[in-house]
């Protein structure tokens, strides 16, 4: 049954108060209704959830240790820019923004920056081609590509596109480590970096 909408009462006593006819009378709440009308589907959302393993650049202080962003551009327009995570080499963003333009075919550019806008020292990229994310949507590290020799270094990105309501599921919280025992060794074991001092 619709809800009923009553004024107050202006008659004097013992009269009930007229009835209100829901036939004329919008029913609340009409502007937020208009709002959620006219607000533009995004084509997919993205959540830049973090980095690992981020390299030390020359121009910045400590060991291993930036200060990073991360901009997204789409072509030559900027999307997104994350905030400035200061002191750390896995630094955590998980900043959410939607993508309401987008021409079939364009891939999605992650760039990472340490220091400050008028200061940045390139960290590295992940080029997102259309095929890792339009589909189905994606949840899951990517490598960051140019980092420097010998450096692995991912960046974490969840994507859901239009019709999902919910991100696709992230890869399982554990995984499995072989390690082989050379000839003759008597020891053997693994070198750990904890270069963020965190883990």
């Amino acid at each position: 049954q619709g809800a009923r909408v009553s004024r107050p009462a202006m008659c004097v006593q013992d009269k009930p108060p007229a009835q209100t006819d829901l036939a004329s009378e919008p029913e609340l709440p009409r502007k937020e209704e208009e709002a959620s009308k006219e607000d533009p589907k995004a084509i997919f959302t993205v959540t830049i959830v973090g980095a690992r393993v981020i390299r030390k650049t020359d121009a910045l202080s400590g060991p291993g240790k930036p200060k990073c962003y991360c901009e997204v551009k789409r072509g030559d327009t900027l999307l997104h820019k994350t905030k400035t995570v200061d002191n750390s080499a896995e630094p955590r963003w998980a900043e959410e923004f939607g993508v309401l333009e987008y021409e079939i075919g364009e891939s999605l550019e992650f760039k990472l920056w340490g220091g400050d806008v008028a200061g940045a020292n390139y960290l590295g990229k992940v080029l997102l081609t259309p095929e890792a994310f339009m589909e189905r949507g994606c949840n899951m590290e990517f490598p960051i590509e140019e980092v420097g020799q010998s450096i692995k270094a991912y960046l974490c990105l969840k994507i859901k596109v239009m019709g999902q309501h919910q991100y696709p599921a992230g890869p399982p919280p554990s995984f499995e480590v072989t390690v082989e025992k050379g000839g003759g060794a008597m020891q053997y074991g693994l070198d750990v970096d904890r270069q963020d001092l965190k883990h």
